[in-house]
């Protein structure tokens, strides 16, 4: 029974002295059922996250639910997912994407300390740590010791459900490899990640993104351009629409910026 429910069991009890004992616990159920009905809130509004009045009624939802089960593990990693989609937000000043990704890398550990065997809390831990990391840039990030923080979840993650968040988890090891400076970058197994990750989900226009990216780094325009073409003509909603439409922006401006017309 949660304890935003406790008053009215309460209530009803001293208004109702010749209830029957055994039926107090009925409100239990009925308490599951409204966390229930919070979190398919959340997931609804997730599939709505590039609007930023549903960004922000999942926020208010996610705190409220924490403050509510503040040791439920389908809670928890909702939470943590509302609070990096806040942190990777590209409008929003970076000291406030840095303070929303540790936030979110708390809250995903404190599933993870649930739940340890379930791939959702090592994912977004993963993806709120490289958001926290941002503002302090990449050879910064890596003198701080953010790479095995940001390393071990995602390791977890990829044993535990590589095809997790529509094949995202290898494009985020591909980006990871991009990043990454000189010599350590590695083109070679970003690509082959990519590789993967279009095998999970053959739709997932990052994963094109960053081929494409790819191809302009080495130099091969033509390649680059057929790419980012795919993506502008892509539909929406194979996967998952807000993720999409934010990757036709990125091509645009990558092509606007990289290729010549």
């Amino acid at each position: 029974m949660s304890t935003a429910a406790l008053p009215l069991v309460l209530v009803v009890a001293l208004m109702s002295p010749v209830l029957d004992a055994k039926a107090a616990p009925a409100s239990a159920p009925a308490a599951a059922s409204s966390l229930a009905e919070k979190l398919a809130q959340l997931d609804a509004l997730h599939d709505r996250r590039d609007d930023p009045a549903a960004l922000a009624s999942a926020r208010r939802l996610a705190d409220a639910v924490v403050a509510e089960a503040p040791a439920d593990y389908d809670v928890l990693w909702r939470a943590a997912r509302v609070l990096f989609t806040a942190s990777d937000e590209p409008s929003a000043p970076a000291a406030e994407r840095s303070r929303l990704g540790k936030q979110g890398y708390d809250v995903a550990l404190r599933a993870i300390a649930v739940s340890p065997d379930r791939v959702e809390g090592h994912y977004w831990a993963a993806l709120s740590i490289g958001s926290y990391a941002e503002e302090m840039g990449v050879l910064h990030a890596l003198a701080a010791g953010i790479e095995g923080k940001f390393k071990r979840p995602l390791e977890r993650a990829t044993a535990l459900d590589v095809a997790y968040d529509h094949g995202n988890i290898p494009a985020v090891w591909a980006a990871y490899y991009l990043e990454l400076p000189w010599p350590k970058r590695d083109r070679a197994k970003a690509a082959q990640y990519l590789r993967q990750a279009l095998a999970i989900n053959p739709a997932n226009l990052r994963a094109r993104l960053y081929q494409a990216r790819i191809a302009v780094d080495e130099h091969r325009p033509d390649q680059a351009k057929a790419l980012l073409a795919e993506i502008a003509a892509a539909p929406i909603g194979r996967y998952d629409p807000p993720e999409e439409r934010r990757v036709k922006k990125e091509a645009a401006a990558m092509a606007a910026l990289h290729l010549p017309r």
